[in-house]
Order: structure tokens, then sequence, then C-alpha cells
């Protein structure tokens, strides 16, 4: 939800995440055999470099709880697999045509911060069903990040800064 903590969502996420979990390894299932297909669903809004680094922790995160926690050996359960978008929670209804310019940084902070899947609100989600319109937008601004400006060229364009590992 738009202003929570970012420590809190990832938590909370994690604790429901764990909670299946603990579920289906008491009906006799070995971690490997199923935790790898495991995804989240995370809203992108707020602080750009935060966004960024709850999602690089997020990552850091599960692979040593599964491997630590549970020993997990598949390198494909360690994997944290996520959809971030701005799920319309950081969008205004006054000035509708500002929420383009939020979709293309929460789109931005997807890229950056190594999801596998990302989906950007329409400008109008804010008030209405999104339009034809503003969802074509949206699609080709996804477009543009991505097949344009190259940002799946990479899987972690920002490791190594000081700043973005500081905040992870």
């Amino acid at each position: 939800e738009s202003g929570a903590n970012p420590a809190q969502e990832i938590a909370y996420a994690f604790e429901i995440a764990i909670t299946y979990i603990d579920h289906v390894l008491a009906r006799g299932l070995d971690i490997d055999d199923f935790v790898g297909r495991i995804s989240f669903n995370f809203d992108i809004y707020g602080n750009f470099f935060e966004q960024i680094a709850k999602f690089r922790a997020a990552r850091r995160l599960w692979a040593r709880t599964i491997k630590e926690r549970y020993g997990a050996t598949s390198p494909r359960s360690l994997q944290f697999r996520m959809l971030a978008g701005g799920g319309g929670a950081g969008l205004t209804k006054q000035q509708p045509e500002n929420n383009i310019v939020r979709g293309a940084y929460y789109g931005l902070i997807s890229a950056l911060s190594g999801t596998q899947t990302q989906a950007l609100c329409s400008y109008d989600e804010a008030y209405t069903i999104p339009s034809e319109k503003a969802a074509l937008i949206s699609l080709m601004t996804n477009h543009i990040l991505l097949e344009e400006m190259g940002l799946r060229d990479t899987v972690d364009p920002l490791a190594g800064s000081y700043y973005v590992e500081t905040l992870t």
C-alpha cells in the first residue's frame, strides 16, 4: 500500500510465503520441488532509490531464507520471482497527464531493480478504468524503456553503486 514502510512490505509478503511453504512441506513435498514456482506481486511507489533497494534486498533475503532455513539446493529455488509495477497507488486524480511520467519512472525502477516482469498502470487509473489511449501509452512506455533504452540488457545495472548498495 502507498506510504507503507518498504521493509514492512517485504516482511509481510515473506511471512505469507513462508506460511505457504511450511504447509506444503508439512504435506511431504521437497522444498526444491515447488518453491521455485512461488512469485510475488509488488506495487512501486515513492522514492526512486528506496524502491530499487527494496526489491534488490528482497532478492537477497529470499535466497538466504530459502537456502538457510529450508536447505534448498536448486538455483531455481533461490530465485526471487516477482512482478512489480505501478499499481496506481502513487497516481493522482489532479493533472492525470503527470501520471504518464510517474508510470515511466515506475517502469525504470522495475527494470533497475531486477524484476522479471513489470506492468505499468495507465495515467487515468487514479479515477477510472483505463481508457484504450491510456493503456496504449503505458504499453508503449514499457516498449521504449525496455527495447529502445535497453533497460533489460543487464540483470543488475546498479550493482556496485555505493548509495544503492547502502540502501539495499
